[in-house]
């Protein structure tokens, strides 16, 4: 789905197929919402007019999901949602979202100007030095916390993903990228090897059903 030149039809066609994957397989929105609920117990913000932003944010349907939870206990969220892709953001402006096309790795917000900075499932399409620009370009603008949310690695969720891919859906490009994002995911102790850049967070790695690791960073100074 990365690819320049795709049809947009069919880019837009599989990110409705992940829409259905977030919400009916795999616990899709679980690791979100409680994350979210954990954040608010953990880190409450006093300005309810509170900003969330969802770096690689695809359609936008899991930080629809993520306002939803902020906006069920009394906070007013500004969500962005921030990807290169038009064909996606159109979709996330459609969900009532603040759209922004930029670079991941080059944020274009203030330092520290953020309240929670999350990443759903985006990262493993990074490795090396360009992951870690990721990390540290989502703590430099976050005020509170960080919270990346991706796929743990693990051949039982590589099968899985190829059968259910076989029987649910007909798109190339789910068929194609589900599995080789399994293959591009994370274990736990990666996780926490990758934390270790930036010290100004404090940082755990929480498990999820259907193989999902949380790294959540919290600002500490």
């Amino acid at each position: 789905m990365d690819a320049p030149g795709l049809p947009e039809a069919e880019v837009r066609d599989a990110y409705h197929v992940l829409r259905r994957v977030n919400r009916q397989f795999f616990g899709g929105r679980r690791p979100i919402t409680a994350e979210i609920e954990k954040f608010l117990r953990e880190s409450p913000i006093p300005d309810r007019a509170l900003t969330l932003l969802d770096v690689g944010s695809g359609s936008g349907d899991l930080t629809t999901v993520a306002a939803g939870v902020f906006t069920s206990r009394g906070y007013s969220p500004r969500s962005i949602a921030l990807d290169r892709d038009p064909t996606a953001l159109a979709l996330a402006a459609s969900d009532g979202l603040t759209a922004v096309r930029g670079d991941a790795l080059r944020l274009p917000f203030g330092d520290a100007s953020i309240d929670l900075v999350t990443a759903v499932k985006f990262a493993h399409h990074f490795h090396g030095e360009t992951l870690g620009r990721l990390v540290s370009e989502m703590t430099r603008v976050a005020r509170t916390r960080v919270l990346l949310l991706d796929i743990r690695r693990h051949w039982l969720a590589y099968a899985g993903f190829v059968a259910w891919s076989r029987v649910f859906t007909h798109n190339r490009l789910v068929r194609f990228d589900g599995p080789l994002s399994v293959l591009r995911a994370f274990t736990r102790d990666e996780l926490l090897d990758l934390a270790g850049q930036s010290p100004d967070f404090s940082w755990t790695v929480r498990s999820y059903a259907g193989f999902q690791l949380a790294l959540v960073g919290t600002r500490v100074r």
